[in-house]
C-alpha cells in the first residue's frame, strides 16, 4: 500500500496534468494570436517601404544598389554623425563643428556599434528597427491581456491579440520601422517603460533613461509616470525613487552634452519649436489626419479614452499618456515628416486603450457570443481602416522619399565628379546629400545641425511657407561664401530660407545657375563666381521672393502665360541686379514658337549677367528655330562657357 503522503502527491501530479492539458490549448491560441501579428505586421511593413516605385517617370540605378527599399532621408543626417566619429572626428556633423543637429542620441550610438562590427548603417538600422517593432508588438500584446484581466474582460488573451494586431495594421507604424530612423526603437523603449513600471519592477527605470536618450519625448513619459505614481498609485516613495533613478542615469548623459556640445537641449529644438497659434493650428491639423486615418474619424480616439473609467489604480496611465503626448504633439505644431511619425511611439497604449475600451463597453451585451463578436469586429473595422485610409499617402511619401534621396545622391556624385575639391555647400535638404558629399562641409540653411540659424534665426515680416523649419539667417549663409547653394525644388525658392536669400544683392550677384542631367531633367544649383563682391543690399519687400516661386509653380504646371506675367513682373518691377526673370522670360517665349520675342530676352538677361544658363540655352533655341547658324552657334559657346559637362539638343 502506498503511503498517504505519495498519494497526496500523486493526486497533485494527476491535476496539474489535468491542468496542464486545459491550458494547452488557450497558450497556443496566444502564442499563434501573437505569431499573427507579426506576420501580418512583416507584410504591412513590406508593403509600405519595400515595394517598386508607384509612378514610373523616376529610374535611378542606385534604386536597384539600395534594393529597392526606401530610407528617409534624415536618416542620413544620424549616418553622417556615426560616420565622423568612426573616422576620428567625434560625434559632429562638419568636423570642428560641435552641433548637436541630431535628437536620437541612443540610435545615433547604435549606429556607430553597427558600423564598429562591420555593418552597413542602412541595412543595420532597418534589422534593429525590424526587432524593435517586433519587439513592441509582444509587449502590446501582454500589456492589452493584463488591462483585460483587471478590467474583469473575459477572454483577456483575445483582447491581447486584438491589441497587437491593431498595432500591426497600421500603415505609419510599418513605414517608419523601415525608414532607418528610431521611431520603432524609440516606440518600444516608451512600451517597455509602461509596461515594466506597469509591473511594478523597477527595471521601468534604466528603460526610461533609454528612452529618454533615444528621443527627448522620452522625457516626457518619464515624467508622466513619475506623476502617475505619485497620483493613480499614491506612492510618493516609488515616485520619489523614479524621479531620482532616471535623473541619476541621465546625469552622465547631461554632463557630456554640457561639456561636449555646451547645452543641454538638442539644436534641432531651437530650430523647429516654438510656442504660437501658427504651431498649435499646424498641430491639430496633424492630430486631426491620425485620428481621421487610424482612429476611424474619432471612433477609436473615444474608446481609448472610455477605457480610463474601468482601468483601476496606476493601469489608468495607458489612456492617460496616450492624451497627455497628444497635447504635447499639438504644442509642438506636430511634425514636418509624415506620415504620423510622433504617434508611433504611442500606438501600443492607444492599442491597448481602444481594445479595452471596446470590450468593456461590450460586458453590457446580453450574451457572451455579442460581447465578443461585436468588439472584435469593431477592432476590425478600425484595423483595416487604418490599413487602407492612409495606403495612398504612405506609398505617395514613400515613393517622392526614394525618388529625393536618388536625386540627391545623384547630384553630390555628379558635383564631386565636376570639382573634386573639399567645398562648401549650402542646402536646405541635408541628409543623403551631405552623407555622400563626407569630406564636403554642408550648412544646412534651416538650422538642424546649425547652432547660429537655429538660435539666432532672422525674421523677415511675411515670410512663411507651409514648411515647418521656420529658421534662417541668410545673412550669416552668404557671409560664409559657399562654393554652392542648393534649393530642395531646384531653381524654386521654397523655404523660407531659400526664399530669404532672394532678397539679397550679394546672393543674386554672386551665385549664378549651373544644370546637372538627371533622368530626362536638369537639376540646378547655384555656384559661387569666382569674383564674388562682399557688398550686400536687401530688398525692402518678401513678395520678390513669393512671386519668384509663384512663376516657377506656373511654368511647373505648364500655365505658360502666367508664368510669363509672373515673370515680366518680376524684371519690370524687380531688382536691376537679377537676370534669372528676364531669363525665363527667353525660355517661355521658347516654348511659345515666339523666338524673336524670345531673343529680345535673352540680350537682356545677359547684359544683367553674363553666365545666365537659361538665356544662352533659350538663344540658342531661338537662333536655330530662325535658321541663325551663326548665332545658335555662338550662344551654344557661351552655354558651354558655364556648363562645360553638359550638351545641347
Amino acid at each position: 500500500m502506498p503511503s498517504r503522503k505519495s498519494q497526496r502527491r500523486q493526486l497533485r501530479s494527476r491535476k496539474t496534468a489535468a491542468h496542464s492539458r486545459s491550458d494547452f490549448l488557450p497558450r497556443v491560441l496566444w502564442l499563434g494570436g501573437i505569431l499573427i501579428a507579426l506576420v501580418a505586421f512583416y507584410f504591412v511593413t513590406h508593403d509600405a517601404a519595400f515595394e517598386p516605385l508607384a509612378f514610373k517617370d523616376i529610374y535611378n540605378p542606385s534604386f536597384k544598389e539600395r534594393g529597392m527599399w526606401f530610407t528617409q532621408d534624415d536618416a542620413y543626417i544620424s549616418f553622417r554623425y556615426a560616420r565622423n566619429a568612426l573616422d576620428g572626428h567625434g560625434l559632429v556633423f562638419n568636423p570642428g563643428e560641435r552641433v548637436e543637429g541630431y535628437t536620437n542620441f541612443f540610435w545615433v550610438i547604435l549606429t556607430i556599434l553597427s558600423g564598429q562590427l562591420g555593418f552597413d548603417f542602412d541595412p543595420a538600422t532597418k534589422f534593429l528597427g525590424g526587432l524593435a517593432a517586433a519587439g513592441m508588438i509582444i509587449l502590446t500584446a501582454f500589456m492589452g491581456r493584463e488591462a483585460a484581466r483587471h478590467v474583469g474582460i473575459p477572454r483577456p488573451e483575445l483582447v491581447g491579440i486584438l491589441a497587437a494586431l491593431l498595432l500591426s495594421f497600421n500603415g505609419s507604424f510599418g513605414y517608419w520601422t523601415a525608414s532607418g530612423l528610431e521611431t520603432s526603437w524609440f516606440g518600444m523603449c516608451v512600451t517597455a517603460s509602461v509596461w515594466l513600471w506597469l509591473r511594478g519592477s523597477l527595471l521601468a527605470v534604466p528603460a526610461l533613461a533609454i528612452a529618454t536618450m533615444s528621443r527627448p519625448e522620452g522625457g516626457l513619459v518619464w515624467l508622466v509616470l513619475v506623476a502617475a505614481e505619485a497620483i493613480l498609485s499614491r506612492d510618493w516613495r516609488r515616485s520619489l525613487v523614479l524621479l531620482l533613478g532616471v535623473g541619476l542615469l541621465l546625469a552622465p548623459y547631461g554632463l557630456f552634452k554640457l561639456s561636449y556640445y555646451g547645452r543641454v537641449l538638442p539644436n534641432p529644438f531651437y530650430a523647429k519649436t516654438g510656442f504660437s497659434l501658427e504651431y498649435w493650428t499646424s498641430g491639430i491639423q496633424y492630430i486631426w489626419l491620425f485620428i481621421r486615418d487610424y482612429g476611424f474619424y474619432g471612433l477609436g480616439v473615444l474608446l481609448a479614452l472610455v477605457s480610463f473609467r474601468p482601468l483601476p489604480g496606476r493601469w489608468r496611465v495607458i489612456p492617460a499618456l496616450f492624451l497627455i503626448y497628444t497635447i504635447y504633439i499639438a504644442s509642438v505644431g506636430g511634425d514636418v515628416l509624415r506620415p504620423n511619425r510622433f504617434f508611433v511611439p504611442i500606438l501600443a497604449p492607444m492599442a491597448v486603450a481602444v481594445a479595452a475600451g471596446s470590450f468593456w463597453l461590450a460586458l453590457r451585451l446580453r450574451t457572451v457570443a455579442l460581447r465578443i463578436a461585436i468588439p472584435t469586429a469593431v477592432l476590425a473595422l478600425i484595423g483595416y481602416w487604418g490599413l487602407v485610409a492612409p495606403r495612398a499617402l504612405i506609398l505617395d511619401t514613400r515613393d517622392l522619399e526614394m525618388g529625393l534621396t536618388a536625386k540627391m545622391k545623384f547630384m553630390a556624385e555628379q558635383m564631386t565628379a565636376i570639382d573634386p575639391r573639399p567645398f562648401t555647400l549650402a542646402t536646405s535638404t541635408i541628409g543623403m546629400i551631405s552623407y555622400t558629399l563626407s569630406q564636403c562641409r554642408v550648412i544646412d540653411m534651416l538650422g538642424l545641425t546649425d547652432s547660429t540659424i537655429a538660435r539666432h534665426p532672422e525674421s523677415i515680416p511675411g515670410n512663411s511657407s507651409t514648411w515647418k523649419e521656420r529658421n534662417y539667417n541668410a545673412t550669416y549663409v552668404l557671409a560664409q561664401n559657399p562654393d554652392y547653394i542648393l534649393f530642395s525644388t531646384g531653381h524654386k525658392p521654397s523655404a523660407p530660407a531659400e526664399r530669404a536669400l532672394m532678397l539679397h544683392s550679394k546672393y543674386r550677384r554672386n551665385y549664378y545657375t549651373v544644370l546637372q542631367p538627371y533622368v530626362g531633367r536638369n537639376l540646378a544649383i547655384h555656384k559661387l563666381r569666382p569674383d564674388p563682391t562682399q557688398a550686400d543690399t536687401l530688398w525692402p519687400d518678401i513678395q520678390l521672393a513669393h512671386d519668384i516661386n509663384a512663376a516657377y509653380n506656373f511654368q511647373v504646371k505648364e500655365n505658360l502665360d502666367s508664368a510669363f506675367i509672373m515673370f515680366s513682373k518680376i524684371a519690370e518691377e524687380g531688382p536691376g541686379d537679377f537676370c534669372m526673370p528676364q531669363g525665363f522670360c527667353a525660355a517661355l517665349r521658347v516654348s511659345q514658337g515666339r523666338y524673336q520675342e524670345a531673343l529680345e530676352f535673352v540680350h537682356e538677361a545677359l547684359k544683367i549677367d553674363s553666365l545666365c544658363l537659361v538665356a544662352w540655352q533659350a538663344g540658342n533655341i531661338a537662333s536655330q528655330r530662325l535658321g541663325d547658324s551663326t548665332s545658335a552657334h555662338q550662344f551654344a559657346q557661351g552655354f558651354h562657357r558655364v556648363c562645360p559637362w553638359l550638351t545641347l539638343e
